[in-house]
């Protein structure tokens, strides 16, 4: 059951965050709301990676059979690992595994949550960081990107996510897009980005219907086209697209793969 995202989480970074409650940063959700922030109970964890488990068989599990490399050779990079809800179960799959975060505090939490993970790279304030590039079979991100407050960092996080893959790699990322409120996939209505708001319009109308403000929580509502042209600039062609949850006509999962 979904529950009250403080308030002050909307004007603090993410590593503030992960000091405070990691998973439930993660996973906001009532059963662990009280995990506090370290030294989790069993509880909290078993709650926790069930539901990694639950995201892995549905979302990232299919792109696995489509590495371009064998089992063995291929590198699974998740972009805004957190603390390895995700990262654990592409392990217990077989997999290479390797982390990107903002926040040193979730690194670490992933490290030791997840003991096999290959590597974990810190993201510096430029929003770069070490992980070679051309170097992963699949990359993946979750609920990540959709917090970014700013379109500038946000675009940046592109500039990682396609820098990291290989070509003839597999890309999927869940962002936040407005144009599929209406709830048709093939008709994006339209959005345009701001540095620190979007605005949404339905058809033929020249007013908005919705101004989003963005924070370090309700990030950037990516408009379709501007997301499809972000990718295509990095070289990534979209084959599919499909809603994260039926019910929550927002969360959109972009799916494709780097021009080889």
């Amino acid at each position: 059951m979904a529950a009250d995202v403080p308030k002050h989480w909307s004007g603090i970074s993410w590593e503030e965050k992960a000091r405070e409650n990691p998973l439930y940063a993660v996973m906001t959700t009532d059963d662990v709301a009280d995990a506090g922030a370290d030294n989790f109970d069993p509880k909290h964890l078993e709650t926790f990676f069930a539901k990694g488990e639950a995201l892995f068989a549905k979302h990232i599990a299919p792109l696995l059979q489509r590495s371009p490399d064998s089992n063995a050779d291929t590198l699974v990079v998740e972009y805004g690992c957190g603390a390895g809800r995700l990262i654990a179960q592409v392990l217990k799959a077989g997999y290479r595994c390797a982390g990107i975060d903002i926040s040193e505090t979730m690194l670490r939490h992933c490290r030791d949550l997840a003991p096999d993970v290959e590597t974990t790279y810190l993201l510096n304030p430029d929003g770069e960081c070490d992980a070679p590039s051309n170097s992963a079979s699949v990359v993946y991100s979750y609920a990540v990107v959709q917090h970014i407050s700013k379109l500038s960092n946000f675009v940046r996080a592109f500039d990682v996510i396609c820098r990291v893959l290989k070509p003839g790699g597999v890309i999927a990322v869940q962002v936040n897009c407005e144009d599929f409120a209406h709830g048709d996939l093939d008709t994006p209505w339209h959005t345009e980005n701001e540095e620190d708001r979007s605005l949404h319009f339905r058809p033929g109308e020249t007013k908005p219907y919705n101004i989003h403000k963005q924070d370090d929580w309700s990030g950037v509502y990516i408009g379709h086209q501007a997301m499809m042209t972000i990718l295509a600039e990095r070289g990534v062609t979209v084959e599919r697209r499909y809603f994260h949850n039926p019910k929550k006509l927002r969360g959109v999962w972009y799916v494709g793969s780097k021009a080889a």
